[in-house]
């Protein structure tokens, strides 16, 4: 519990930063990626939002360092029972902690990602880019993206094509719109985990973080 009100504490503080990241907006009706829910809704990874499964939202920023946590201990089994289609699993990706780097590393990362995911790349480009998250401040690099992007098997005009994608920022109308509708939805903690419209209370997501092994039992128990 303990971790988990180190978090709130922290975005809290931030609160003026999540504010100032809002007044950029892009709107809810950017376009995003190829697998993006309208209105900002995120990253949809899975059999769907409107399938008959259990529905899993993580409001994440990618520099965040507890939500790096959270990837390390959950983030793996989350994607594979999303892929198995056993849960649909939906990724807000936010951007509040540009203002905590001089590179505005958190929209990059998101855009970056969305690159991926037009790329058909986006659940192991997701995993690299928490695998490889830098210090609090010090931002990711484009060339990082790029490389992750080529470990995740993209090569030739395909690599071209998301290289492009990152350094022109092709969805950061988009990445803009996550935050907006973060915003909207109330978010002013990462991460944040909801399922079936529950969030998970600071117990649960502390035994996320400690112990991988309370995933099912928690989804279970939001069924």
């Amino acid at each position: 519990m303990g971790l988990i009100g180190g978090v709130v504490v922290l975005v809290v503080a931030l609160i003026a930063v999540l504010v100032w990241a809002a007044s950029r907006g892009g709107g809810l009706d950017a376009v995003g990626s190829s697998s993006t829910l309208p209105e900002g809704g995120g990253v949809s990874v899975g059999p769907g939002v409107d399938a008959d499964v259990t529905q899993v939202r993580v409001y994440e920023d990618f520099q965040c360092p507890w939500c790096g946590r959270l990837e390390a201990s959950v983030g793996e089994a989350l994607s594979d029972k999303a892929v198995a289609g056993d849960i649909n699993l939906t990724y807000q990706i936010m951007s509040f902690l540009d203002g905590a780097s001089s590179d505005r590393s958190s929209t990059r990362a998101a855009n970056a990602a969305l690159c991926a995911d037009d790329a058909g790349v986006f659940v192991p480009f997701h995993a690299a880019v928490y695998a490889n998250q830098p210090p609090e401040g010090q931002g990711y690099r484009d060339e990082q993206f790029v490389g992750w992007a080529k470990e995740a098997g993209l090569s030739g005009t395909e690599l071209d094509t998301f290289s492009s994608c990152v350094s022109d920022l092709t969805h950061e109308d988009y990445v803009q719109a996550m935050q907006e509708r973060a915003n909207k939805d109330g978010v002013t903690s990462t991460p944040t985990v909801v399922v079936n419209g529950s969030t998970l209370s600071q117990e649960e997501m502390s035994s996320l973080l400690q112990d991988p092994s309370s995933l099912d039992g928690i989804l279970e128990s939001h069924s």
